[in-house]
């Protein structure tokens, strides 16, 4: 019996600091410009791996922007040896601008060079202040 209450009151210590670790937790939305100059599986590609690595961050990407939710922009440029990924990153709720952020990678493979420009980019959203 004894060891069923510890068992309990660990389950709800562990939670309860989980629930303050969630709140504190970063909330994105993502939304790319129409006239992105890459091919639409390139940028459909960068979204999928973009929301990915900040969920793997403990991030929530959102569908639709709330007041609490920065809101990322971003524009792929594709040349023949490199890529640049630009992201703008703005309050959804007054579209306050929070930063800009821009990474390039040349001389790898397409995919690492994409892997290793999502990965900075998260990286340094991180410091957007909301």
């Amino acid at each position: 019996m004894l060891m069923l209450a510890r068992l309990v009151m660990l389950t709800v210590l562990l939670m309860a600091g989980g629930s303050s670790a969630v709140s504190g937790a970063r909330v994105y939305a993502v939304s790319w410009s129409r006239a992105s100059s890459a091919s639409p599986e390139l940028v459909q590609q960068v979204d999928l791996q973009l929301r990915e690595e900040l969920k793997r961050r403990g991030a929530f990407v959102v569908d639709r922007a709330g007041p609490s939710t920065i809101l990322l922009k971003p524009d792929i440029e594709v040349s023949p040896t490199s890529m640049r990924l630009n992201v703008v990153g703005v309050r959804a709720v007054d579209q306050k601008l929070l930063g800009t952020i821009s990474a390039k990678a040349s001389g790898a493979s397409r995919s690492a060079q994409l892997k290793a420009l999502v990965k900075r980019v998260c990286a340094e959203s991180e410091q957007l202040a909301p």
